[in-house]
């Protein structure tokens, strides 16, 4: 695998000055004026499977290690001009985020040895995109507009493959990558999570949520499986939210694996327990994530127990 690097572009201008009235006049060797047709623009990954610009990059280092302030949370990397924060693009290049120059794939990696940094309502760290809806009407820069209501069909479709994973005695290498989550919501609508290359992959829900980033007692987290798959085999994923409910579609090696869930609808799970998604799910406002986020604490003690997943697609609809 080959790691993107970044060639930052020389542009060099010529001045000619000429003298008025008669005087002498300095002129410039031919071979040293650079033609416009022969500058480079900046690349463009016209090949890769996603619109970089409908995203923002969490990372797993905190704004003070990464920007040299900002506080202890999570850095972020957003694709705009925003005051104090580097712009996301097809040619970021960081240890924990970069596309690959041959393959074309967009490469997700945490080191779980690692301090790192979280962001609010988790204990874990990531690197991974949150959708920014509105990004061709609304500022990228706040995510407070940012997100859609169930009024029409929304799909997440990507496909990936675990590159590495944390070999650690007594734990399952569980890692996120790809989600439903509801604005300022603490209780994620749907998280996909890989448990390891022997576990089925499970669509993780919870039943209700509190509002206001609450906690809640009551709700109650179940999963579904979703079907198996080793690293290093590529596989496909679709999470689609719409007026009816959520159908979560997985294909792994030529099979598909489809559980639709209807609101309010009971609904079997993992453990043989029934369980519904309230309705009032449909009043709140949402986004897609997709990358890796470990769920695996960070511990000095895990120094090269790494997680990389790499995409080749992540596609986004709304119709």
């Amino acid at each position: 695998m080959t790691k993107k690097t970044s060639i930052p572009l020389l542009t060099s201008v010529i001045f000619m000055l000429t003298a008025c009235g008669g005087g002498s006049s300095e002129t410039v060797p031919p071979e040293e004026i650079v033609p416009p047709e022969e500058i480079v623009p900046p690349e463009e990954c016209e090949s890769c499977s996603w619109n970089i610009d409908q995203w923002k990059l969490t990372l797993p280092v905190s704004k003070d290690d990464y920007y040299g302030t900002g506080g202890d949370s999570a850095a972020e990397l957003i694709p705009a001009d925003c005051s104090g924060k580097t712009r996301l693009s097809n040619d970021t290049n960081e240890p924990y985020f970069w596309v690959d120059d041959s393959d074309k794939r967009m490469y997700f990696q945490v080191n779980l040895g690692d301090s790192g940094a979280t962001t609010i309502n988790s204990s874990y760290v990531r690197s991974e995109l949150r959708e920014l809806y509105h990004y061709q009407t609304q500022d990228p820069c706040s995510s407070s507009n940012q997100n859609w209501a169930i009024n029409q069909q929304h799909q997440l479709s990507s496909s990936l493959r675990i590159e590495q994973y944390p070999q650690i005695s007594g734990q399952d290498p569980k890692v996120i990558v790809g989600q439903i989550h509801a604005y300022e919501i603490k209780q994620a609508l749907v998280k996909l999570q890989w448990d390891g290359p022997d576990k089925p992959i499970r669509a993780i829900l919870n039943d209700s949520f509190a509002p206001n980033n609450g906690s809640c007692d009551s709700c109650q987290s179940f999963s579904i499986e979703l079907g198996t798959v080793d690293a290093g085999t590529q596989w496909h994923y679709d999470i689609v939210a719409n007026q009816q409910g959520l159908t979560i579609t997985t294909e792994i090696n030529n099979t598909t694996t489809a559980r639709t869930l209807a609101w309010g609808e009971p609904v079997l799970a993992k453990d043989g327990k029934y369980y519904s998604l309230t309705e009032a799910w449909l009043g709140e406002t949402y986004y897609f994530k997709a990358g890796i986020y470990p769920q695996i604490q960070p511990d000095e003690d895990y120094q090269n127990q790494i997680f990389e997943v790499s995409f080749d697609k992540i596609s986004i609809q709304h119709q």
